[in-house]
């Protein structure tokens, strides 16, 4: 907006240093799991719930796949509600790791197992019934062809459930949010990439030698909604069920502001927040 070094001053006034740790640090973090910690998934799953609008299938027939499992708490949550085979997959081992301590911790029986793997080049033993994919999207290098891999996965008459965001171009995109004390709306477009970056390496994450928001742990793919729709369409899925911003079905106004914007299409990829969507793979 005003240069990389007159960016990284301003940007500077704005953060703070209270979630500072270094890679070293969060595997530390991770490698500990407090009592009580998968309790706090429940409220999350039942946000979910309601944001799908009644489009999330919860079957205890079903086979399960969550696509970038994390810590494991969402399968756990599925498990919860009597889904009995649920595999959660993250290439993270530190996640990994938590979510088997999660297991153990829930008395999770055996039908629901964690494993590292690359998805890009995993290939499983079964297909499944219900892949699902939560908070990941927006992260992953080419979602294109994540879209196209899930066909790898997913058994006859399968169903893709995806919920993601924020988008990069909408307001808070940039995911930068946990270092600075003022949120400022499209941060990641209105300041130079280089100045936010060197913010959250003083801030936030001092070994993450990133340059780009591509290359920082976990990646943001800079995806924008209109995109996300054609890979969709182009890589032979359609959508059951389509929904954005529905977190704002209790605030009208905006909710009727949002409707209004995403029938502009150029304007609506600077609006979109979240996705929740249903996809099975086109006739």
């Amino acid at each position: 907006m005003l240069g990389t070094t007159l960016d990284y001053f301003v940007l500077r006034g704005f953060a703070h240093k209270r979630n500072l740790a270094t890679e070293e640090q969060l595997d530390e973090l991770f490698s500990q799991v407090p009592a009580g910690s998968l309790e706090e998934e429940m409220p999350k799953f039942r946000k979910l719930l309601d944001r799908f609008e009644g489009h999330l299938p919860v079957d205890h027939r079903l086979r399960y796949l969550d696509m970038g499992c994390g810590t494991g708490g969402l399968a756990l949550a599925f498990a919860g509600l009597g889904v009995k085979r649920i595999t959660g997959v993250d290439f993270l081992p530190r996640n990994i790791e938590r979510a088997q301590a999660h297991a153990r911790q829930a008395g999770a029986d055996r039908g629901v197992q964690f494993i590292c793997r690359d998805l890009r080049a995993w290939a499983p033993e079964e297909k499944y019934d219900v892949l699902l994919s939560f908070d990941a999207l927006e992260h992953i290098e080419d979602p294109r062809a994540f879209l196209r891999k899930m066909s790898d996965f997913i058994a006859p008459g399968g169903v893709a459930v995806l919920a993601f965001g924020p988008l990069f171009h909408s307001p808070f995109g940039d995911h930068m949010q946990d270092f600075f004390r003022l949120q400022i709306p499209w941060r990641g477009i209105l300041f130079s990439e280089q100045a936010v970056l060197r913010v959250r390496r003083e801030c936030f994450r001092s070994t993450d030698p990133a340059k780009g928001y591509r290359e920082i742990a976990g990646g943001l793919n800079l995806m924008r909604y209109s995109e996300f729709l054609k890979d969709v369409r182009e890589t032979g899925w359609e959508f059951d069920y389509l929904g954005v911003n529905t977190f704002l079905k209790r605030l009208p106004l905006l909710r009727f502001l949002s409707d209004t914007f995403m029938r502009l299409p150029v304007v609506r990829d600077y609006f979109v927040h979240n996705v929740y969507a249903v996809l099975r793979r086109a006739a």
